[in-house]
Formats: structure tokens, C-alpha cells, sequence
């Protein structure tokens, strides 16, 4: 896509995370990849229904520089960086804070993928829950580095989603299913009883994603351990034992 083109959809979708509530004051970030070494973003201190495609920055994708635009990078630009440099697919990053999933994330509770099939398929068998970190700090970096090798959505601790894809409209609507799950689940709570798809089921699930082209099994990015067997260790410890490798 041409780069007047993508600004627009940048804008578009800027607009699109406010009209659904996600985004409030100058909450949220978008970026979408402009061929291998820059990116399109979102400028600082909007609010999101307000940009318009002349807003838009461009950046360079190692440093984060601006190199046209008129307004500044917002502050949370590391958390897309760190997923475009921790996988070659992502072309597009959204950083926002859907009120159900914030709300699960203050209370510390993870969202669950294997509330039905498609969702398995869709973002594969969790939705990894980082713990609250400093924005912008080492730990806070090395979390988007290594979760987003993994993962197609993570959720920040006292923070909010961030969501990638190969095009801006798949980013949005993997924030979408998480917030959609969210919304289910804690319905599903307050009912008393939150019952998950059979165990045996997602195996089958995670292949199918495997098929679709999904998940890093599909990417060959998975190193020493297989979705499933990742699915029953904390998040820290998947952290730490990538962050170990990196380095």
C-alpha cells in the first residue's frame, strides 16, 4: 500500500478504537509498517478521534526518529518496536485500553481464549497476562520483545492490550475477540460458573491454527517447548526464559 493510502487507514482505524470506547483522552497508539525500515504512527497528545491522515508521523523503525510529520512520537512507541523487531510478519501494532480488559487486568485475571473454538483457532489458547511494570523500563521492553514472538495479543497489568497483525485490520479485530472474551467471561462469572471447551479439543484447535497459518509453530519461531506444554507455565517464567535467550 501506498504511503498516502496507509496514513488513511491508519487514521481510519485511529478513529474507529475511539468510536468503540477503547481509548479515552490521548490513551492509545497505532503504527503500521511502511516497507522494511519505517513506520506510520499516531502522534502524541490526541485524542484519537481527532487524527486525521495529515497527522500522521513517519518513523524510522530501528530508532524511532521521526523523519516527516509535524507533530511528536508518543511515549509507549517502544511497545511497538519491540514486537516489529521481535517478528518479520507484524505489519501493523495497536496499543489501546478496552474497559473489560483493563478491568480484568487490574484484577489480575488472564483472559480466556478457550471460552469457545474459534477463539482457540483465532489467538490460539491463551492471552498471556504480564505483570504491572514501568511503561517504557527495560522490563516493560523486554515483556512486548519476547510475549510478542509468541502471542498475537498481550495484556499489560494495570495497562491495557496490545494487538498485532499483518494488516492494520487484523490488529484491531484480534483487540476486538480479546475485549469480546472479556465481556463473556465475566459475564459468564457473575452467572457462577465459567465452563472452558474440553481439554482434549484444543490440540485439535491449535492444529487447525497450525494449518491456517497461525500461532509461531506456523512461523517456526517456537523454540524448545510446544503451545500446549506453554500453556501451564506463568507468564514470568516464559519471559525470563526468553529473555535469557536473547541475549
Amino acid at each position: 500500500m501506498e504511503m498516502q493510502a496507509l496514513k488513511r487507514e491508519v487514521a481510519r482505524f485511529s478513529q474507529r478504537i475511539w468510536q468503540r470506547g477503547w481509548v479515552a483522552n490521548h490513551d492509545g497508539n497505532i503504527t503500521a509498517r511502511l516497507g522494511e525500515n519505517r513506520i506510520l504512527a499516531t502522534p502524541t497528545a490526541f485524542g484519537k478521534g481527532d487524527i486525521r491522515e495529515d497527522d500522521i508521523l513517519v518513523l524510522d523503525l530501528e530508532t524511532g526518529k521521526v523523519l516527516s510529520g509535524r507533530h511528536r512520537p508518543f511515549s509507549e512507541l517502544y511497545m511497538h518496536l519491540e514486537y516489529y523487531k521481535a517478528r518479520s510478519d507484524v505489519q501493523a501494532v495497536i496499543h489501546a485500553h478496552p474497559p473489560m480488559s483493563g478491568s480484568f487486568s487490574i484484577a489480575g485475571i488472564e483472559i480466556e481464549t478457550r471460552i469457545t473454538p474459534e477463539a482457540v483457532v483465532s489467538l490460539g489458547d491463551r492471552i498471556p497476562l504480564a505483570s504491572p511494570v514501568m511503561p517504557g523500563s527495560l522490563e516493560s521492553k523486554q515483556q512486548i520483545r519476547s510475549l510478542g514472538t509468541l502471542y498475537d495479543v498481550i495484556h499489560l497489568g494495570n495497562h491495557g492490550l496490545v494487538s498485532c497483525g499483518v494488516d492494520l485490520e487484523m490488529a484491531y479485530l484480534r483487540m476486538e475477540l480479546a475485549e469480546h472474551l472479556a465481556n463473556m467471561q465475566k459475564g459468564a462469572m457473575e452467572l457462577g460458573r465459567l465452563e472452558l471447551i474440553p481439554d482434549e479439543w484444543v490440540e485439535e484447535l491449535l492444529t487447525r491454527r497450525t494449518k491456517a497459518g497461525l500461532g509461531p509453530e506456523a512461523r517456526k519461531t517456537l523454540v524448545g517447548a510446544s503451545i500446549k506444554d506453554l500453556s501451564e507455565i506463568p507468564v514470568e517464567a516464559i519471559i525470563a526464559s526468553l529473555v535469557k535467550g536473547m541475549k
